[in-house]
């Protein structure tokens, strides 16, 4: 493809963050594109089965539009997949061990529950 220099010089004054904007919307577009695809269902069931017209899905498919987490929800429960994933960190769970004893509460650890014949520790772990 023939570059532009008008163009380049135009996209190198565009802020960092516009262009990480446009090139999310663009990847949830080819991702719902592609989930299109795979259902093999038309732009016009899905504008049906989303409530929309189909020119407003055609304009979600060119990668301009920006979606809300709303938006995206309905368009995973439709589609039956989700659109976008986001990275999780370990799921944080606690256990309570008993232990034997008193402890008053200036020496107990955080997270920690005392009465007057048991103490109990939490103690973080990650799956």
């Amino acid at each position: 493809m023939k570059k532009n220099p008008l163009f380049d010089k135009c996209v190198a004054t565009v802020a960092p963050e516009v262009m990480e904007e446009v090139s999310l919307n663009v990847d949830i577009a080819n991702r719902i594109y592609d989930l299109l695809k795979k259902n093999k269902m038309t732009q016009r069931e899905f504008a049906a089965l989303m409530g929309k017209r189909e020119s407003e899905i055609s304009r979600w498919l060119t990668g301009s539009h920006g979606f809300t987490t709303t938006t995206l929800s309905k368009i995973a429960a439709v589609l039956g997949e989700p659109v976008v994933e986001v990275k999780k960190g370990p799921e944080v769970r606690y256990v309570f061990v008993p232990v034997q004893g008193f402890i008053t509460p200036s020496e107990s650890y955080d997270g920690s529950y005392n009465d007057r014949n048991h103490s109990y520790f939490s103690m973080k772990y990650f799956n």
